[in-house]
C-alpha cells in the first residue's frame, strides 16, 4: 500500500512529465512505502527501507520532480476537495525547497507553523516562503527567505509524534490577501468538522499537484477508533489528532497545510496510509498540544 509521502514526489511533477523510468520507481516506492503527505518521496522511502520499516505511511509533501519517502510519509494535496480561493485562507502558505512543496499557516507576520517532516534535515537557506496566492506558481504571491528553523523537540521520522517546526522569516510578510491564524487551545472533539487545504495531488494515483489551492470538510474521528485503524502500521499518539471523510482527504503535498475549525488552526497535516482509503483516517499534529512549545519557541527567538 501507499503512504502519502510518496505521493508528494508525484504531486511536485509541476513542470514537467515523468520518463517511463520514473513512472516505473514511483510505481515501485508506491506499492512498498508509507506515503507522507510533502513533495518529496523518493528518499523517504529509501530510508524506510533501510530501516525496516513495514508500516506504509505516507507524510504529504510534494515533490515536483520526483517522490521520496520517509517512515511517515506525507501527501500534499486535497483529495475529494474543491477550488477555493486564498481568501478563505488568508493564512495558508506554500513552503518550497526547490522542487518540494509543502504547506504552512502564518501564525505572526514573522512566524510560519508547518510540519516538521518537511524541513528536518535541511537548513533554513534551502526554504522560501510564499503567501497570498491561491495558484501552485503563485506568480501573484509575495516571498520570503527563512532566517531559523526550531523543529518540535519529540519529532522523529520514524513515529512522526510531535510533527511540527516553527520557521522565522527574514521580514515581515504582510499584503493582499495575507493575514495571520491563531492556534487553538483545545483539541477538536470527535465528530466535530474541520476544513483542510492545500495544493497537494487530488486522488492517491496522481502525479501532478493542483494549480489551484484547494479545501474540504472532514470529521475527526475518535482517538480510540484512529489507533484501532492503524494499529501494527502507525503509533497514534497524544500529540495527534485523526479525520475523515467518504473519499475526502489530504494526499502528497499537502504535509504541514493547515487544519482548521471556525477559523482557529487546531491541526497540521501530517500523515496518512494512502489518500482517503476507506478505515485509514488522515492524521493531524494536534495543536493544542504543541501550543505551549510553538510560544515559547516566538518568545524567545
Amino acid at each position: 500500500m501507499l503512504w502519502r509521502w510518496d505521493y508528494f514526489i508525484l504531486a511536485m511533477l509541476l513542470l514537467a512529465e515523468l520518463t517511463d523510468l520514473g513512472e516505473t520507481a514511483v510505481a515501485r516506492n508506491q506499492r512498498k512505502n508509507r506515503r507522507l503527505r510533502n513533495a518529496s518521496g523518493n528518499k523517504l522511502a529509501a530510508r524506510r527501507k533501510q530501516a525496516g520499516n513495514s508500516r506504509k505511511v505516507s507524510t504529504k509533501k510534494v515533490n515536483q520532480n520526483k517522490k521520496t519517502a520517509t517512515p511517515a510519509k506525507i501527501e500534499s494535496r486535497i483529495v475529494g476537495g474543491t477550488s477555493t480561493s486564498v481568501s478563505t485562507a488568508p493564512y495558508i502558505v506554500q513552503l518550497r525547497r526547490g522542487s518540494n512543496l509543502c504547506g504552512g499557516s502564518l501564525l505572526t507576520d514573522r512566524w510560519v507553523i508547518t510540519a516538521a517532516h518537511c524541513v528536518k534535515g535541511h537548513s533554513a537557506s534551502d526554504f522560501t516562503v510564499r503567501a497570498g496566492t491561491s495558484t501552485l506558481d503563485g506568480s501573484d504571491g509575495i516571498t520570503r527567505s527563512v532566517d531559523s528553523i526550531h523543529v518540535a523537540p519529540k519529532f522523529t521520522t520514524n513515529k512522526m509524534n510531535m510533527d511540527a517546526a516553527l520557521l522565522k522569516l527574514n521580514e515581515t510578510l504582510t499584503g493582499t490577501n495575507i493575514g495571520t491564524i491563531s492556534m487553538a487551545t483545545s483539541r477538536p472533539k470527535a465528530g466535530a468538522n474541520v476544513r483542510i487545504a492545500g495544493w497537494g495531488i487530488t486522488r492517491e494515483s496522481g502525479t501532478t499537484a493542483s494549480q489551484t489551492l484547494e479545501a474540504a470538510q472532514v470529521r475527526v474521528v475518535r482517538q480510540k477508533k484512529c489507533r484501532l485503524n492503524y494499529r501494527g502500521r502507525a503509533t497514534i499518539t497524544k500529540f495527534m489528532i485523526c479525520a475523515r471523510a467518504a473519499g475526502k482527504d489530504a494526499c502528497s503535498g499537502d504535509s504541514g497545510g493547515p487544519v482548521t475549525r471556525n477559523n482557529v488552526l487546531v491541526g497540521i497535516v501530517s500523515f496518512g496510509y494512502g489518500c482517503a482509503r476507506p478505515g485509514y483516517p488522515g492524521v493531524y499534529t494536534d495543536v493544542s498540544a504543541i501550543r505551549q512549545w510553538a510560544n515559547k519557541v516566538m518568545a524567545n527567538n
